[in-house]
């Protein structure tokens, strides 16, 4: 019989407890997964546990490939499943509350029974109804969605903005001769006849130019259609009303109004900075407060394009009272009602046709075409192009341009406090001819 070795319980314990923090280092890469203990109690009580998207809250939302008796065969199925990822059967409504995948994204497949089979429907004789149903499904934001939106401006990713996914609803309610035609039997004819109907209104026409080249594209995605038939399909020629800058005499007339009514001065105060910051409207009612810098005399804003979100736009010396005046550091967002409540864009068009009743003077005029005065006063002012673009939100339509041409928030603070929309001061840049 050999000796028998005694070992303290304090002894033991604490090396139980170097052993966990050690396995507690040794933390699997991201986006490989991980294996969670689900309990004791369980016969298998080791979960091979991966992250398939987040909801809308953030949220993440996890799928457990298997469970397993020891941590071990748990890694050496993850280690398997990530060498051939095959397509994971999900619940229905597990699946509908993604709203963002991993960078990587898992094959998964929504069912109503985990013990569905996995195939594919035969969607080659879907109608065209049924095609924008299942496009809508899958690229209209949800009422979720939507509500996030209206409130923070934040689209859910991959889908299509509210406002675009409200405009393709009614481009498909006036294309009802095409509901019940097997989407892949149509021909270009066939949309061309749908959009050129005389009840169709011009500006529905290029909405529905706009449907039918989604409902392609979304059509040849997913094999509906072998070749799509709306590449040549062209929007109509419409006659918009041109948007004209405001005058030096509009702008004048703009500082002048005084009113005790909250809206009335709220419109006049945010045309003001539409005319000095060159900010489209919405811009303007999505400014954070926290992102306000006041004494480094710039803002971060924009929305829209590529090139206009999250830029520094600088503050304008004439108009950074109007900004102070609103300004709260207690309140999410820069505009606010005396109540407390935010400005939305439905509520600034409400305030806007009060306005504009008792200034009939400014009856063409918008926000735009503050934005569209500022672009004018720089290109008078001879400022670079590049300049102006990054102050606007403007793409500079040159790949070297807009990688290489950083602007500093110092050129664009100096640019814009040479606006002075006074008729005498546009050509203090221009350059000198030599005298011969």
């Amino acid at each position: 019989m050999g000796n028998k070795i005694e070992i303290d319980e304090e002894v033991l314990e604490s090396l139980l407890n170097q052993i966990k923090k050690n396995r507690q280092k040794q933390k699997r890469q991201n986006g490989t997964g991980s294996v969670v203990f689900l309990g004791s109690y369980r016969y298998k009580p080791y979960a091979a546990r991966i992250l398939i998207g987040k909801d809308i809250n953030g949220r993440a939302i996890y799928y457990d490939i298997d469970t397993f008796k020891t941590e071990l065969e748990a890694i050496v199925c993850l280690e398997n499943y990530h060498k051939n990822p095959t397509p994971l059967q999900v619940y229905e409504n597990k699946y509908n509350r993604i709203v963002s995948f991993p960078q990587r994204p898992y094959p998964l497949v929504p069912v109503s029974s985990i013990n569905a089979d996995i195939h594919r429907k035969d969607k080659r004789n879907y109608t065209f109804k049924q095609v924008f149903e299942e496009m809508k499904e899958s690229l209209f934001p949800t009422k979720e969605e939507i509500k996030l939106e209206k409130e923070y401006h934040i689209k859910a990713e991959g889908k299509f903005g509210r406002k675009n996914a409200s405009n393709l609803t009614i481009a498909f309610n006036q294309s009802k001769i095409l509901y019940n035609k097997i989407f892949r039997e149509l021909r270009t004819s066939d949309f061309k006849t749908c959009i050129n109907s005389p009840s169709v209104k011009p500006s529905t026409k290029i909405e529905m130019v706009k449907l039918f080249k989604h409902m392609d594209n979304y059509a040849y995605a997913e094999d509906i259609v072998d070749k799509k038939y709306t590449e040549n399909l062209k929007s109509p020629a419409t006659n918009y009303k041109t948007r004209v800058p405001f005058a030096y005499e509009d702008i004048k007339y703009l500082w002048s109004i005084q009113s005790d009514d909250f809206a009335i001065q709220f419109v006049r105060d945010f045309l003001l900075l539409a005319i000095y910051e060159g900010c489209r409207a919405e811009e303007l009612l999505f400014i954070f407060t926290k992102n306000i810098f006041l004494d480094k005399n710039y803002f971060i804003a924009g929305i829209k394009t590529k090139s206009g979100t999250n830029r520094a736009i600088p503050i304008h010396q004439k108009v950074k009272h109007i900004i102070e005046k609103y300004y709260n550091k207690n309140n999410e967002f820069l505009f606010n009602t005396p109540t407390g409540k935010r400005i939305t864009y439905a509520m600034y068009l409400k305030y806007y046709k009060k306005f504009i009743k008792g200034h009939p003077l400014l009856l063409d005029k918008t926000a735009h075409c503050g934005r569209h005065a500022l672009e004018t006063e720089l290109q008078k002012l001879n400022i670079k192009q590049t300049i102006i673009n990054s102050i606007l939100g403007h793409a500079n339509g040159n790949v070297a341009d807009d990688v290489y041409n950083h602007v500093s928030i110092e050129e664009k603070i100096e640019a814009i406090n040479m606006v002075t929309y006074e008729i005498g001061k546009l050509c203090i840049l221009k350059s000198k001819k030599k005298v011969s």
